[in-house]
Order: structure tokens, then sequence, then C-alpha cells
């Protein structure tokens, strides 16, 4: 990702230094992993983040509160608290750091409880985490979560928060994706039928791999995401299409995103 790229790198090498010594393992996720699994792949800019995202495997609220204390206490601390449970502030760059608990804490609904009430959807981050991809930065290895989970994680944290900046992410991938050789081996009947269309492949391609990848349980709660989307698609969509467009482009604009989000839907509901 790497001046702002030389800050964010310091983050990540922090915080594996930390979860390290915990022995403790950990994922990178939201808009920083889609820069590293996918901007950087398709030499491509999305949305810029300013923040870094985690996701730390614990068995239960006493892990997390180890790692909030080895993050910020200690002769040398490298991150401070906040008033957000879940939020700290990388002391020599500023930057915000989230981390998400997941695995045995979230049992048996695959959701927690933070101390201010907020309750948070797990699902989805087990297989995100069995199906991360491995980077190497300065010679140290991290997980990142794969393509199809980053949707997968978005979509969900959508459901949760309902920003903006979560269907963003998720179109930039689906707009901007594209892998041809896969197109024409995998989905060479579909096309050739008429049942799916070129430009909405790639879409279809992610949702199968979601389809593919996750449980039934995490997939059941993405096609009702999905629904969600494209019933609000009125009120939800436009605000991803460019103000400055003419009528007829915004139209196709329009028409393109939801195109896009019914190929993914039905990419996952396939069987």
């Amino acid at each position: 990702m790497l001046e702002a790229e030389d800050k964010q790198k310091q983050v990540l090498l922090d915080i594996k230094s930390v979860v390290s010594r915990l022995q403790l393992q950990i994922l990178v996720v939201g808009a920083g992993a889609r820069i590293l699994v996918f901007d950087s792949r398709y030499n491509i800019a999305g949305r810029a983040t300013t923040d870094l995202d985690f996701a730390v495997k614990v068995n239960n609220w006493a892990d997390f509160k180890a790692l909030s204390n080895e993050m910020t206490q200690g002769s040398n601390p490298c991150f401070q608290r906040t008033n957000i449970q879940h939020r700290f502030i990388h002391i020599s760059t500023g930057i915000e750091v989230d981390i998400v608990p997941f695995g045995a804490i979230g049992e048996p609904n695959q959701e927690i409880q933070w101390s201010d009430g907020d309750q948070m959807s797990l699902l989805g981050f087990n297989e995100a985490f069995s199906t991360a991809e491995l980077q190497i930065i300065e010679e140290i290895e991290f997980k990142v979560v794969s393509l199809p989970a980053f949707i997968v994680l978005k979509l969900i944290a959508w459901s949760d928060r309902r920003a903006r900046k979560d269907l963003e992410d998720i179109y930039f991938v689906l707009e901007n994706y594209s892998d041809d050789e896969r197109i024409f081996t995998e989905l060479i009947n579909e096309l050739s039928q008429g049942q799916l269309e070129y430009e909405e492949a790639v879409s279809f391609l992610l949702g199968r791999d979601i389809q593919n990848n996750f449980t039934l349980a995490t997939i059941k709660q993405l096609i009702n995401i999905l629904s969600q989307l494209l019933q609000k698609r009125n009120t939800l969509f436009p605000p991803l299409i460019p103000r400055i467009l003419e009528q007829d482009e915004w139209d196709a604009k329009f028409y393109t995103i939801v195109r896009h989000f019914k190929a993914l839907q039905k990419g996952i509901g396939v069987n």
C-alpha cells in the first residue's frame, strides 16, 4: 500500500509484532485489504482509506483484553486506546486501527456484543480466515482476505451499519474485476445459451466463488442482504453514480449497477 503507504506498512508490522507475542492469528480486512488484493493487482485506485482494519481470532473477551493491553501498555507501546472498544490509534503515525474479534468468541450464533451494547455479526469471518491469501511485507507473512471474502464481509458490514462506503467498495470491485480466462473456461455454456451476459459474468463468478467457500448460514444471509439492496436500489444505488453524467449516461450506469448486484446474487445462490 505504501509516504502514506510507508505509514500503513509500519502499522502492519507493529500489529503483527503484538499478535505474534500473544500467539494470536490476525487477518487484514477492510479497504486496506482491498488495496492489497485488488487495487495493487489491477493497478487501479479505489476509495482511499486512512485507517486499517483487522480481525483477530480469539476464544473469549479475556483474549481480546490481553491483546488490547499488549497494544497500549508497557514500556514502549505502539498504540493508544480510544473511547471505542475496538478502535486504537497508532502512536507514531496517527493511523486509526479497528480490530474485530472472531472465532470461538462468537459462538454459538456468530455474533458479539460490544461493551456499549452494540451487536455485530461475525458471519463469514471464519471462512474468510480459512480462504485468506498470504502476502509478504518486509519478510513478514500476513493473512489478507481473498476477493470473494472481501465482498462477503463488506455486504455483512453494510447490513450492520448501512455505510455507503461499503457499497462503494463492493461496486468498485464488481465494476473493475476481470478474468477472461475463467469466464470463457467456466461460463461458456451460460454465455452461449444466453443465461448470462458477458458484462456481468465476473460478478457471477465472484458470487459462485462465495457459494463454494462459505457456509449455508452465511450464504442465506448474503442472499437476504442482496435482496434488500435490490429492493431499495432507487435509494441506495444513485449515490454510487457521478452527478456530472448526462441523463442517458446516468440511466445506463444505474442499470449496470443493478445487473452486477443481480449477477452476484445469482452466483451466490447457484446450486
